[in-house]
């Protein structure tokens, strides 16, 4: 019974301490959006916290507009090239979007019965981090955002 005992606790510290180690593929998380509701002609700023083994995360930064209040939700992915800088195991990435990388290519939805008033946009957008090695991190997906 106390050698079960001791292979549990055993067991249980090195899982704790492997649990903390950074891994190949990139993992990344949404630590900040400057905005919920995005007027005309106004900006976004999204920072994404990233972790990565070889520290390598200098290739490209891609997120997909998924629009939630049409009915069957369209997306519309794209990505950004990641500038160059020194390697680090962590960090993170801006994306500063302005109202027309927000808009793009989203046919406005008209409000039934009012004329040819529009409705604002809904959008989750979701990120991935892609490395020099190719490997591609796990998705963040922001709270919902309002375009008007």
């Amino acid at each position: 019974m106390k050698r079960i005992l001791v292979f549990c606790l055993v067991a249980a510290i090195v899982f704790a301490c492997n649990k903390d180690k950074f891994q190949t593929k990139p993992q990344i998380k949404i630590t900040s959006t400057s905005t919920s509701i995005v007027p005309p002609n106004g900006s976004l700023s999204v920072t994404i916290e990233f972790t990565d083994k070889e520290g390598d995360v200098t290739d490209s930064v891609f997120m997909v507009r998924q629009r939630t209040n049409k009915k069957g939700p369209s997306s519309t992915p794209f990505g950004f090239k990641i500038p160059e800088f020194p390697n680090s195991q962590q960090g993170e990435v801006f994306v500063d979007l302005i109202y027309a990388n927000l808009t793009l290519a989203l046919i406005p939805i008209n409000i039934p019965g009012s004329g040819n008033q529009k409705e604002p946009d809904s959008l989750n957008l979701k990120f991935v981090v892609k490395d020099r090695a190719g490997n591609k991190s796990d998705t963040a997906t922001t709270h919902v955002i309002v375009i008007r």
